[in-house]
């Protein structure tokens, strides 16, 4: 009783008995506590603590897990889902196995996380679902068969009606999980990754004999799918580091050679349970499963378990051979060891197998001499037209209003599954009683959705008045089968309103409203190549706005975009006035590569490029990327300054020093022909200058310096 004692701890009364209930459905000895205090300070011997980590006991696990002895096993309850506390939590103790969330809580997972703790019978994807689940596998052995595989999965969801956002995480996680079994867990011999040193295009195209297992299933509220290895290789503290470092490191993913981090980093983020589960040198099976009523996916379990029992030989594939083809690489599976088998347990099986024969048969003698009751039952579902399946075999549908079996065995229990499209699959237990039996089965409608967008994007949708959101918009909540109207109102853009019909239960449609310009405005589409440019409109940035885009402007006035991008010469759309309410005016520029003219003077002033549009009248320093060639640099300041530059493939420093020539007390200096002044401003160096005063003209040369005033007598 001591190895099968369980140990639950939560503040909360109520939410304690349903763990003690959940708890004792996994087969344990359930003590209930409210506070820690209660288990004294001694060491704690059991089989599983489970910890409700809320309010006085948010950090018990800190307390509690040292104090425990022995194999004992911990599943963490968070009042609510966070990836960073679910890792560090984990991370405290190699004891954690698992972590639920009180949000959406399901006694069935706390009992299921619990049995594969206590048992160790933790393969398969069948322990996951729900009973009558019918689960699909198949093998896949390189990159080919996981294409068709992920297709075959993404084919399934949509026929279990699936919605499509569910669908594309599905496939993310498909898709990662198997590059990962493919390529990142096979090792050699030695324990070495085999594919580490191959590069990936090459990886690719190669394979070995121990195929990837992969199954899925779906009860019309769950999705559930499973990737499994023959190589038994991850481990928990590479899960815990790669996710410990996509959330705190600036360099979040790695994306090197054999790195796992950004699939496990996107499956923790795109489904709503992921599970690891391990038997070392053996197999590696990760479980991710898509909660398909959930408003917004988010984790709310996550667990790592080792196998118990003697699984291997159920679960390895056999000897791997070499590549095909010329590779260099060879790839051979570690053997594994031949098990010693004793006698005496040898001697003992075979008794329960004898004994087991013995039971059979005599159950058997019972019916067949004693003779079946039969009976006929007759099902009817509502609506009519769905698929039975009796036992896991199709026996027909409802289409004609009833459906009659014959020759079931009375007070036996059949396993019903009735599936209609649009409507949840509905899970049944017939008991067919003598004299025959009547089975209804009333079937829950899926909601019908109405995906709306409209062009462009942003616009309010309103349906009789009330506001239900802004487009890109998903509505759930309209009456299936039933027309509705719906608004659309945008700034910049006339209202505009539709006709709907909403489809049938659980099927989709999708509606793309245009919306025509404002009378007063003009709507203008800019591209660029490359896109992703920025857009200036009349001189001033569009905050957030790159290339492409649709730009609204005032129709009937002047209009000027400039179209950036680093690195990039600046493209220029000349100054053009669209149309007042005119849509579709399309402009496209190509960006050429260039190099940064950098501009600085030590005194004030602006510079200009001719030929340059964009580069004019800039205040300094300025920046002004050009294409290669050369330019012209106008400077206006304290002085005119003129010079040319030759910009090649690297940035350019261009720097602008002035000084200034007093012609001292009665003396004018002659800056050029006709011009005389007392005080010039002349670039920094060498001058031939003209003094004139009442005794005539004299040339000098002066050396001007940058700051100084020189007198020239």
């Amino acid at each position: 009783m001591l190895a099968r004692r369980v140990i639950a701890v939560s503040p909360d009364k109520g939410f304690g008995k349903q763990l003690a209930t959940a708890l004792k459905a996994a087969g344990g000895a359930v003590d209930l506590h409210a506070t820690i205090d209660e288990l004294g300070k001694a060491e704690i011997q059991a089989a599983l603590v489970v910890l409700h980590l809320d309010g006085d006991l948010a950090s018990a696990a800190a307390e509690l897990l040292p104090r425990l002895t022995g194999d004992a096993r911990v599943i963490c309850i968070l009042p609510r889902s966070n990836l960073a506390a679910v890792v560090d939590t984990m991370q405290a103790s190699e004891r954690v196995a698992g972590l639920l969330t009180t949000e959406n809580f399901d006694s069935r997972e706390l009992s299921a996380l619990a049995t594969r703790v206590l048992a160790g019978d933790i393969f398969g994807l069948e322990k996951m679902i729900h009973w009558g689940t019918l689960v699909h596998s198949q093998l896949v052995g390189d990159y080919q068969e996981k294409s068709v595989a992920i297709s075959q999965v993404s084919e399934f969801a949509e026929l279990m009606g699936v919605r499509r956002k569910y669908r594309e995480s599905i496939e993310q996680c498909v898709d990662e999980m198997l590059m990962n079994a493919l390529y990142d867990a096979p090792v050699d011999e030695h324990g070495q990754p085999l594919f580490s040193e191959i590069p990936t295009k090459t990886r690719i195209s190669l394979r070995v004999e121990q195929k990837v297992v992969v199954q899925y299933a779906c009860d019309g509220k769950r999705f559930a799918v499973s990737v499994r290895d023959a190589f038994g290789t991850l481990e928990r503290a590479t899960v815990l580091r790669y996710l410990h470092k996509c959330l705190h490191s600036e360099q979040q993913i790695d994306r090197k050679v054999g790195g796992a981090g950004l699939g496990l980093y996107m499956m923790v983020n795109a489904a709503s349970c992921v599970l690891f589960n391990v038997l070392p040198g053996v197999a590696t099976e990760v479980v991710c499963i898509f909660d398909l009523e959930m408003p917004k996916m988010q984790l709310e379990q996550i667990g790592f378990f080792h196998e118990k029992i003697d699984a291997a030989g159920r679960l390895a594939t056999g000897p791997s051979k070499r590549l095909p083809g010329a590779t260099q690489h060879p790839v051979e599976r570690r053997q594994e060891a031949t098990p010693n088998i004793s006698p005496m347990l040898v001697r003992i099986l075979v008794a329960a197998i004898v004994v087991m024969c013995g039971l059979i048969g005599f159950v058997a003698w019972g019916r067949i001499f004693g003779g079946k009751k039969t009976t006929e039952v007759t099902f009817t579902t509502v609506p009519r037209g769905a698929q039975l399946d009796l036992e896991g075999h199709n026996i027909g549908s409802t289409t004609g209003g009833t459906l009659a079996v014959r020759d079931l065995e009375v007070g036996r229990a059949y396993a019903v599954v009735a599936r209609l499209d649009g409507y949840e699959t509905k899970h049944e237990v017939v008991q067919p009683r003598a004299g025959g039996t009547q089975v209804a089965i009333q079937l829950t409608a899926l909601a019908a959705t109405v995906d709306l967008d409209t062009s462009p994007t942003g616009a309010t949708v309103e349906i009789e008045g009330a506001s239900l959101g802004q487009t890109p918009l998903a509505l759930t909540t309209l009456k299936p089968s039933t027309p509705v109207t719906i608004a659309f109102t945008k700034a910049g853009y006339q209202p505009a309103t539709t006709k709907v019909e909403v489809p049938g239960p659980g099927q989709e449609v999708r509606i793309v409203q245009p919306l025509a310009v404002n009378d007063a405005l003009a709507r203008v589409k800019l591209s660029s190549e490359p896109s992703g440019a920025a857009i200036t409109q009349n001189g001033q940035l569009l905050a957030g706005v790159v290339t492409p885009a649709e730009v609204l402007v005032e129709g009937g006035k002047l209009v000027r975009f400039v179209i950036s991008l680093p690195k990039k010469v600046p493209a220029v759309i000349d100054g053009f006035t669209p149309p007042r309410g005119a849509d579709g005016i399309e402009k496209h520029v190509k960006l050429a590569d260039g190099a940064t003219l950098h501009v600085e003077a030590n005194v004030d002033g602006k510079v200009s490029i001719p030929g340059a549009p964009h580069c004019q009248a800039l205040s300094l320093p300025a920046d002004c990327v050009l294409a290669k060639g050369t330019y012209t640099i106008d400077f206006a300041g304290a002085a005119k300054i003129t010079r040319k530059v030759t910009l090649g493939d690297h940035d350019h420093d261009e720097r602008i020093e002035l000084g200034f020539v007093d012609a001292g007390p009665g003396k004018q200096l002659v800056a050029a022909p006709g011009v005389m002044v007392q005080h010039l401003a002349l670039e920094v160096g060498p001058h031939q200058l003209t003094v004139s005063d009442e005794a005539g003209t004299h040339p000098i040369a002066v050396r001007v310096k940058a700051g100084a005033t020189i007198i020239a007598n």
